[in-house]
């Protein structure tokens, strides 16, 4: 009954994840309502930073080259805490003067010239790195459509060839509209317009003094002229507008950027990989169930006569040493505890982002979500470490607060070393002062106090109950078997990352090559597969283990499930050596592999709570039928 229960759960969640990842080709959220405008009415075009894939570098758009600037202010849209972190810096544009239905062959906007060589170094450099520049409108990033029809995100700010450096001067926008009915504030209807697709052509040209975007010009007339060296002293910027117009739903308008990039590939190796975890974890669980219910039924048929002597052998001898306290029991409860408040953390948010909360339209906010939700559950973390605190017999505050600051600490301090890294480079990404006195009172006055108040009433429940109290002289450990050594248990974590190795690729596709991911129904039966499989694994090694009389399993099951981590982070290294992303120089390489050692010790830690909590409620459940003393 048990496995049909199982099975059908695992059936739901998966037709769940289907409906909700196949929602994807319709993406209308609820926190996101269509803009409108009127014909003739301008067209506000904003700009982020420079980025390259090669360098996650970014930079100001206006700060190190000669580009135009609006009339208007250059603002500065201020976003969410996840979009600062993140490295957004949305300012005006200087396409302003765009209106909407207003076919342009060729507008000039300014003519600039190099200050310095300085200036020409950073393009030259720049362009060799692969920058491109990134606009929005109505806040879809503006894309290029390359020789596969898939649209990359962003324009090239140059290119190459022959050993040459062209820089791209001239943008020709490609703007998709459609017609809408809309109730105005009188009852009437009036028509609207809604943007639905936004797409850049990029050019370089090298205007002749004396014909420069001319109105009698025609598109044969711009491609006829000759690409701009990025030697010249000068550079005019220039830029032409077609608007079409299609049939297409508001709803439908980030189907192309959330639809890149081998889609159906994604679909059909999740499902494979699916299946195929859910397989073996049915074939672990049904064995082992097996095994221990003979094991259980052997002690409980045993009808003693007087002089009768049982016969325990394997894990029924460890009754009085299996519940030992671990030696750095402190660090285990540091590490569980902030392991509960990651798996609420990701469970929470990856929720709300199946069922559409957080859009691509609004910039940061599944950062923001994840930052707010890890302080909140705190409260959590504290409630954890100190229940194991107390059941260890190691009741004391500093403990506690490791728990609130050992973890998060590590995670402020890589990315606060990877901000210095930034601030060398000159970057834009810096995060500002305020911006990290927020993150930071979120830790120190939110998310520490709540681990606290967490830990009080932890302290105050009863101690968790276990079946056997242990022995004052600890029993002799045996030589163990091969699958007891500590290589073996590494090697354990490896299928659990079978089960996220599909996701972890398109995950790091996403965020290392400027492309979006929002499947996140399949995100969300993946993290259940791995819950399940870690759980089922870590049960299989530790029951190993008692059976050859080890008893001490408590910071074995978190290392069992904490191995995945490791494979993890040789994962990332694998794919910056062999994928599609090419790093250039040393500090985008010290970036990467910072920033991917903290997310596999935050998985590391995830998984290990995870095999931890499994392991314990199993060897409760099986010492509870245990007679021998």
């Amino acid at each position: 009954m048990a496995f049909c229960d199982l099975s059908m759960a695992l059936n739901t969640l998966l037709l769940l994840a289907l409906f909700v990842g196949y929602g994807v080709n319709a993406v209308f959220l609820p926190n996101v309502h269509p803009q409108t405008f009127e014909k003739n009415e301008i067209i506000p075009i904003q700009v982020n930073v420079l980025t390259s894939v090669r360098t996650h570098v970014p930079y100001d758009y206006y700060d190190h080259f000669p580009t135009c600037r609006p009339i208007a202010p250059l603002g500065g849209k201020v976003g969410n805490i996840g979009g600062v972190l993140m490295g957004d810096r949305i300012k005006s544009s200087p396409y302003e003067n765009i209106r909407l239905l207003h076919n342009v062959t060729c507008e000039k906007i300014c003519e600039k010239e190099f200050l310095n060589e300085k200036q020409r170094a950073f393009l030259v450099k720049a362009i060799k790195a692969e920058y491109r520049i990134n606009l929005l409108l109505d806040g879809l990033p503006l894309a290029e459509v390359n020789k596969k029809q898939e649209y990359d995100i962003g324009i090239p700010l140059g290119y190459m060839s022959r050993d040459v450096v062209y820089i791209n001067n001239h943008i020709k926008f490609t703007i998709k509209y459609s017609l809408e009915e809309v109730r105005n504030a009188n009852g009437e209807f009036v028509q609207k317009y809604r943007i639905l697709s936004f797409v850049g052509k990029p050019y370089s040209l090298d205007y002749r003094p004396e014909h420069v975007c001319e109105a009698s010009w025609t598109e044969k007339d711009v491609n006829s002229l000759n690409p701009l060296p990025v030697t010249n002293d000068r550079i005019i910027w220039s830029y032409s507008v077609s608007w079409i117009r299609t049939e297409d739903q508001w709803s439908s308008r980030w189907d192309v950027y959330l639809n890149i990039h081998g889609r159906n590939i994604h679909w059909y190796s999740i499902i494979n990989s699916t299946l195929f975890v859910v397989f073996l974890a049915l074939f672990i669980a049904a064995s082992m169930i097996r095994i221990v219910r003979r094991d259980l039924s052997r002690m409980n048929v045993i009808d003693l006569e007087e002089n009768d002597v049982p016969d325990y052998t394997g894990w029924k001898l460890l009754n009085r040493d299996v519940f030992r306290p671990p030696s750095h029991g402190w660090l285990l409860a540091c590490f569980t505890g902030t392991g509960v408040q990651l798996i609420g953390m990701t469970f929470t948010v990856l929720i709300f982002a199946s069922l559409g909360f957080f859009s691509p339209q609004s910039r940061g906010s599944l950062f923001t979500a994840l930052l707010v939700f890890f302080a909140l559950l705190g409260l959590y973390a504290g409630y954890t470490s100190a229940r194991l605190l107390k059941l260890w017999n190691m009741g004391k505050w500093k403990y506690v607060f490791a728990t609130g600051t050992l973890i998060p600490g590590v995670a402020f301090g890589t990315f606060f070393m990877m901000d210095f890294l930034l601030w060398s480079q000159s970057s834009s990404a810096v995060v500002p002062l305020f911006s990290l006195v927020i993150v930071m009172g979120m830790w120190l006055f939110v998310n520490v106090p709540l681990v606290f108040l967490g830990a009080i009433m932890g302290f105050r429940r009863n101690t968790i109950s276990v079946p056997s109290v242990y022995s004052q002289i600890p029993r002799h450990v045996p030589s163990q078997p091969w699958y007891n050594k500590r290589m073996f248990v590494i090697f354990s974590g490896f299928p659990p990352f079978l089960a996220v190795f599909i996701e972890v690729y398109f995950i790091l596709e996403a965020l290392w090559l400027n492309r979006y991911y929002y499947v996140f129904g399949f995100l969300l039966l993946v993290a259940v597969i791995l819950l399940l499989t870690t759980s089922e694994i870590t049960i299989v090694m530790v029951y190993l283990s008692l059976c050859a009389e080890e008893y001490r399993w408590w910071w074995r099951a978190f290392l069992i499930g904490a191995s995945s981590g490791l494979f993890f982070f040789l994962y990332s290294v694998f794919y910056a050596i062999v994928g599609s992303f090419h790093m250039v120089g040393f500090v985008p390489l010290v970036m990467y592999l910072g920033y991917m050692a903290l997310f596999s010790l935050l998985f590391a830690v995830t998984n290990g709570t995870i095999g931890f909590f499994a392991c314990f409620w199993f060897v409760r459940y099986i010492y509870r039928f245990n007679k021998a003393d």
